[in-house]
């Protein structure tokens, strides 16, 4: 799990913002060797899978779980992702799942669902999630290898703690708030399909 100070997230987030001004800017100039573009994400379907080794606090007390996310979605040529975020993870009476709808637009600042904010960013050959819970927060990178129909992807998701806090979301898989109290990624996948 990553540690930074609460100004620090508010500082990548505006770095990111500040970014995002530069990029339209320049979105007429050719993008890098091996970026990847709104063209090239235009129609792709994608699936991301994460799955994690946690130890969380609820208002019942302290257990470790294990948690998988699953982001299923779709691209358009103006930017928005609509699809499927389903969250499943164990608890002492058995597994539980959530799942609900995500819309959202590539460099547009939103609010999940599930509470929060979230910024959908393209970095290079990347697409980046960055979500803010109550505390903490969360970087999804979903990094391209190759161009059309040999378009690959792999996926990568860590908790991102801020200095002297743990991560807490106000709305957990099961109702009520969560603290992470500490979050291994142990496996993820990513599919890409046009």
């Amino acid at each position: 799990m990553l540690h930074l100070q609460q100004p620090e997230i508010l500082r990548i987030v505006r770095r990111a913002l500040a970014g995002l001004v530069v990029t339209v800017s320049l979105a007429t100039i050719a993008a890098p060797a091996g970026a990847v573009t709104l063209e090239d994400l235009t129609g792709v379907n994608l699936q991301v899978r994460a799955t994690y080794n946690m130890r969380i606090r609820r208002a019942e007390g302290d257990f470790a779980t294990q948690a998988t996310h699953v982001m299923k979605f779709k691209i358009d040529d103006e930017g928005r992702i609509i699809g499927q975020v389903n969250r499943t993870v164990t608890t002492p009476r058995g597994p539980r799942t959530n799942s609900f709808g995500m819309k959202a637009r590539i460099g547009k600042p939103g609010e999940p669902a599930i509470g929060g904010h979230g910024l959908w960013l393209i970095d290079g050959d990347k697409l980046v999630l960055l979500r803010a819970f109550e505390a903490g927060g969360f970087k999804a990178e979903i990094d391209f290898k190759g161009s059309g129909p040999g378009m690959t992807c792999s996926y990568r998701a860590p908790f991102v703690r801020e200095e002297g806090k743990q991560v807490r979301m106000k709305q957990g898989v099961v109702g009520g708030p969560v603290t992470i109290l500490s979050a291994t990624q142990t496996s993820a996948d990513c599919k890409v399909t046009r």
